[in-house]
């Protein structure tokens, strides 16, 4: 089983891959020490780095050029450590017989954590109280009629997947009525007092004073919250975006937001990462930034480990994993 080890915070740690081989010694684990940010060079290393895949059954990898795994004849399984596996799913990999799963399921309730946290601080005005902390000012009266609270307001909730179905009860405890947004309207979701099919968006977005993006990265959510739908808002909505940052048109946002039309927005993930230097998101009135940490704890990585490890057991078995990444969806 091939581990490939991407930069930054996917890079998969030693002491995983550790875990796994204590639990499956049966298994021979190899690592994949190249960083996905920087790819062989050469014809050369390309093959060389192939040959390490050749007899692979199974990678973990957030990224994997075909290349590296196209004559690798006994591969039958892709583990992506991330929730989105956009990154991961070329034209080549979703023709191709190999499973794919990724790690929605570890990271869905950490998330929607996240997205509680954000959404109360831009509601109670904390980013400009520790703004006036850091200053030493004390200025209620400038501010106050701008606080709010979540119980009573409504959440519009695009994107009803592991995230979505993990943040929608959570919001729902704090008195937030959802109305929840995904491909096919088929049946309730638990926290949610209204499901509709994203054919029906353009006409819920003015009822919603936050809007709520949970979505993967398809062709289909690619711009879908442009200049139109934001214009669509109740005037002093907030924005957040927990998905994929491909979903939101970010500079229409901030542009949104510096006109005063939007009362906030927080951000966790974003087109390009990271974000540019030079993004009016930045300094954009309102916005709160996390910089894909969302799913971050100190034990992401064990949890991780033991999806890794549940499937595996199955693989060996022959038994069927699940749940699978749709490849030809796309999540």
């Amino acid at each position: 089983m091939k581990s490939a080890a991407p930069g930054g915070i996917w890079r998969w740690p030693a002491r995983a891959t550790e875990r796994l081989r204590r639990e499956f010694p049966q298994v021979e684990f190899r690592e994949y020490a190249r960083p996905i940010d920087a790819p062989p060079a050469t014809d050369a290393e390309w093959a060389h780095d192939a040959a390490l895949f050749a007899d692979a059954d199974a990678v973990v990898a957030w990224r994997l050029a075909p290349r590296l795994w196209r004559d690798a004849r006994r591969l039958r399984w892709i583990h992506s450590p991330s929730a989105a596996v956009d990154q991961l799913l070329t034209p080549e990999l979703r023709a191709s017989p190999i499973l794919v799963t990724n790690g929605a399921a570890v990271h869905a309730s950490t998330v929607a954590e996240h997205g509680v946290a954000l959404m109360l601080a831009l509601a109670r005005g904390l980013p400009r109280m520790q703004r006036d902390q850091e200053a030493r000012r004390w200025a209620p009266l400038a501010w106050l009629d701008e606080l709010t609270t979540l119980a009573g307001s409504t959440a519009l909730l695009d994107g009803l997947g592991h995230i979505g179905r993990a943040l929608a009860p959570k919001l729902a405890a704090l008195g937030v009525a959802v109305i929840g947004v995904r491909q096919h309207a088929d049946g309730p979701v638990a926290g949610c007092a209204e499901v509709h099919a994203v054919a029906g968006l353009d006409a819920l977005l003015p009822r919603a004073a936050w809007l709520v993006l949970a979505l993967p990265a398809t062709p289909s959510t690619a711009g879908l919250i442009g200049v139109r739908a934001l214009a669509r808002l109740p005037p002093r909505a907030r924005v957040v975006n927990l998905g994929r940052g491909a979903s939101l048109d970010e500079a229409a946002l901030a542009q949104a937001l510096a006109a005063g039309r939007l009362a906030g927005a927080a951000l966790d993930v974003f087109a390009a990462e990271p974000l540019a230097p030079s993004s009016p998101l930045w300094s954009a009135p309102g916005c709160l930034l996390s910089p894909h940490v969302a799913a971050s704890t100190p034990d992401s990585w064990d949890r991780q480990a033991d999806l890794v490890a549940a499937h595996l057991r199955r693989f060996l078995a022959g038994e069927p994993l699940a749940p699978l990444v749709d490849k030809q969806r796309g999540y």
